[in-house]
């Protein structure tokens, strides 16, 4: 694929795409290397990804049978199939890594959504994950819940890399970058040495947001469909403010002049759920500096096809400020909106995570005469 087409224009704006999908079958065929040469400079998983791929295909079936013998639990079973997963795409990606400094190349793996409101197992896990993986480009995702923010500054005064996920309000964005910057401040003080290879990005989710609202809204309102962009523009307005280096000030300059990484806004969950959207509309309108992109494979090839690569980020921050004014005019809350996001966000990942469980241990039962157990 030609070096022209829209993921490398993209990275030449400042934004990486990353892939949305993980399975073994992508591995074994050599279809994440050839994404990757076509730009493609990461990858995110999370439980409905990792069910889809293992639930539904035989292709884990010898390392699912290997992986239970010692009498394992489900869970542990699944976690050294996931692990595996990761390694191998981190190695796909790590000649990324390494040409961009450590800026880019990652791999994403999940806590157990289980673990969304109890901060002490999410930094316990995320540790055990970080090690048991023992790649420098991967990142642990943790949710920006209440109880998910201190797990993110622990982990990163620790030097493990974060994706915060399940981003949907502009508060819980402030307050898991800030925690990004107290543990980029907490590794400084430390005398861990440079903080240049701690990275992590803020997965702000964009569709479900216009989903939500637009039921409020009603249909045929002339604010449907602005949501989900509007209110990931006024995120990275937040971004800007919160790690601008070139005023010299800020909390994060101190940190910048030390070879410390911003935290880059990811814009997660743009596919569109709406078929009278284009295909395209979160890629398009959300292209700009210093932010990852993360398409499911259908979005992607769809970018490739047909995307419109330019800025649409900074110079619409003023218009996307005056939507959101708008939708609150309306009586439409986005703090309630969000909140029910994050909640809905939690229960449908830690439901695909059972549900994943629930298959794993059905088939341990048809390929293993002792049931898996």
């Amino acid at each position: 694929m030609s070096a022209e087409n829209n993921v490398f224009k993209a990275r030449e704006l400042g934004q990486s795409i990353w892939l949305d999908s993980i399975s073994r079958d992508m591995l074994r065929s050599g279809e994440l290397k050839r994404l990757v040469e076509s730009g493609v400079s990461g990858v995110t998983s999370n439980p409905t990804i990792f069910e889809n791929a293992i639930a539904n295909s035989n292709i884990y079936d010898e390392a699912l049978i290997g992986y239970a013998q010692d009498g394992a639990p489900v869970e542990t079973v699944f976690e050294r199939l996931a692990i595996d997963d990761i390694r191998d795409a981190a190695d796909v990606l790590r000649s990324v890594y390494d040409e961009s400094g450590g800026k880019d190349g990652f791999v994403s793996i999940e806590v157990s959504p289980r673990l969304a409101f109890d901060t002490s197992g999410t930094v316990e896990e995320a540790r055990r994950l970080w090690a048991a993986i023992d790649r420098p480009n991967i990142m642990i995702k943790v949710p920006g819940t209440p109880e998910g923010v201190p797990a993110i500054q622990t982990l990163i005064s620790e030097g493990i890399n974060v994706n915060v996920t399940l981003l949907f309000s502009i508060n819980a964005y402030r307050d898991a970058a800030n925690a990004y910057i107290d543990g980029v401040r907490s590794f400084m003080s430390s005398g861990k040495g440079s903080p240049a290879r701690i990275a992590s990005v803020a997965s702000f989710f964009v569709s479900r947001v216009d989903t939500a609202v637009d039921k409020e809204l009603g249909e045929g309102h002339e604010l449907t469909g602005k949501a989900g962009i509007a209110n990931a523009r006024v995120a990275y307005g937040e971004f800007l403010e919160l790690f601008d280096i070139t005023l010299g000030s800020g909390n994060f300059h101190p940190l910048a002049t030390t070879g410390a990484q911003v935290q880059r806004p990811l814009w997660a969950s743009t596919s569109v759920k709406n078929p009278a959207f284009p295909d395209t509309m979160y890629v398009d309108e959300l292209m700009g500096p210093q932010t990852v992109n993360t398409l499911p494979g259908a979005t992607l090839d769809a970018m490739i096809d047909h995307g419109n690569v330019d800025d649409r980020l900074e110079p619409s921050l003023a218009d996307a400020k005056s939507v959101m004014e708008g939708i609150a005019a309306t009586g439409v809350s986005i703090d309630k909106v969000t909140d029910d996001l994050l909640a809905a966000g939690v229960k449908a990942f830690s439901d695909s995570y059972d549900s994943l469980l629930g298959r794993l241990t059905e088939k341990l039962g048809k390929l293993t005469p002792t049931g898996g157990d």
